[in-house]
């Protein structure tokens, strides 16, 4: 049985401030190691650039898969009214330290030893610490209310707060390296202040929230925490819109990295003018502070799917008008400016993520935050490594050649094809998956109003 007091009702602004500061925590460490782990390591702490790719692929099998092993732990250990929040208490400071030890490799004489650190710390952090506080954070968004429009209020601060990060993360950290001496010693430093950042962040995302959609009923058989790792994934593989959910993650995020893994290539290869990544990466990220308040009204009227997919289409036509642009810089600021316009309606994809927690529960009677959340960085760190694989794959096929001063034109056509035509086709390929099954928008009033009913008849 579960008890739903208030979890309908309206959170003040300062809960959703503080929920929302998660996204501070988690951005602050998570995308300064995503931008700039690969330069640390090799140019300032000396790591080979083979031995560091070769690390990391190994760690992102593993990584992928612990999200899961998390979602089950967490559901094991809920308890009545604190399934997600000790979680965060417990993990933020260790997530913060674990982030410092990654930028810190010690001064060894072997390479095998720089190896070993680099193996033990990356996944420290990104296999263990960053998914043991990043699924309970994500659940947090399910157990505080089932008002979706507040879900979508969340949901948009949550993307504000990332863009404000990254924008930060992309623009200002080699300044704040220089600030800081320039030296391997200087990343120690800075890192520690965004560690420091992130702390604060969680502890109050701790501090003012409370989990509102609560599980009392300890004895009951459909409570998830009752279940083994097997049930509990066979009630997950019914939930369809989770499934659906899962693609347009690895969808998004398999977009997000062949954008930021190529742009420099494209720009510098093919337009010419390797100094405007500067600016592309500008217009990327800071209209959208301006474009995702503007984006929920629309949101309001057309609904969440519809919003996310209309992103994805015109998120493929930006890149179409970049190709056919050529070597005009202008229109190529202009197809970015596009790009960002589309990739501005990606925070719904948080709120309906969270719907899909109620629509399981309606659909198996089992409630699952846990494994449901645990999507949510499953696709990221899924779509991550394919994108980044997918890249490399594509420009040694076509004979990329990263020490010569004029590319093929073969190379030329891989680089188009990394840019420009994956980011069309996945994106696309998203849009019709959504349009085609994603229907959850208009029952989700009618299944939230029926697991009411449910719990009015138990209660």
């Amino acid at each position: 049985m579960e008890n739903r007091n208030n979890a309908m009702a309206k959170l003040s602004w300062k809960e959703k401030v503080s929920f929302a500061s998660g996204d501070l925590g988690i951005q602050f460490l998570f995308s300064v190691m995503s931008a700039y782990l690969l330069v640390y390591y090799t140019n300032y702490a000396g790591v080979g650039a083979g031995m560091v790719a070769t690390i990391m692929f190994v760690s992102k099998i593993m990584d992928a898969f612990s999200d899961i092993v998390m979602g089950a732990v967490q559901e094991k250990t809920a308890k009545a009214g604190a399934k997600a929040r000790p979680w965060i208490k417990r993990i933020f400071i260790p997530y913060g330290i674990s982030a410092i030890l990654l930028f810190s490799v010690p001064d060894f004489s072997g390479s095998l030893a720089k190896g070993v650190y680099v193996f033990i710390t990356y996944n420290l952090f990104c296999t263990i610490m960053y998914t043991m506080i990043a699924i309970p954070y994500n659940s947090l968004g399910a157990l505080i209310t089932q008002n979706d429009k507040e879900r979508e209020t969340i949901g948009l601060l949550r993307s504000i707060f990332t863009t404000i990060v990254s924008t930060i993360i992309n623009s200002f950290t080699m300044t704040f390296i220089g600030w800081a001496g320039g030296t391997k010693a200087s990343w120690t430093i800075v890192i520690s202040v965004f560690a420091v950042i992130s702390m604060v962040a969680f502890w109050f995302t701790y501090r003012n929230t409370e989990e509102r959609v609560i599980v009392e009923d300890e004895d009951d058989s459909r409570n998830s925490s009752k279940l083994s790792l097997g049930e509990n994934l066979k009630l997950l593989f019914q939930n369809k819109y989770w499934f659906i959910t899962t693609i347009i993650a690895v969808c998004t995020n398999f977009v997000i990295a062949a954008n930021t893994g190529t742009m420099f290539y494209y720009l510098a290869n093919v337009v010419g003018n390797p100094g405007s990544v500067a600016i592309c990466g500008m217009l990327l990220s800071m209209p959208m502070l301006v474009l995702i308040p503007l984006s929920q009204p629309f949101v309001a009227k057309i609904g969440k799917r519809n919003m996310l997919a209309i992103g994805m289409l015109i998120m493929a036509g930006a890149r179409v008008f970049v190709f056919m642009a050529g070597t005009n810089l202008f229109m190529v600021y202009v197809g970015t400016f596009l790009f960002s316009v589309g990739t501005a309606t990606a925070w719904v994809a948080g709120p309906m993520l969270c719907d899909t927690v109620e629509y399981g529960e309606w659909k198996t009677g089992v409630r699952q935050e846990g494994f449901i959340m645990s999507a949510q960085s499953f696709g990221q760190k899924v779509g991550t490594a394919l994108g980044t694989a997918m890249i490399g794959w594509i420009l040694a096929w076509t004979g990329f050649d990263g020490m010569a001063k004029v590319q093929s034109a073969t190379a030329l056509i891989g680089i188009q094809i990394d840019y420009i035509w994956l980011t069309v086709g996945v994106s696309v390929f998203g849009a019709i998956i959504l349009f085609a099954f994603y229907h959850l928008d208009k029952e989700y009033p009618q299944i939230v109003k029926e697991l009411q009913e449910r719990n009015e008849k138990a209660a």
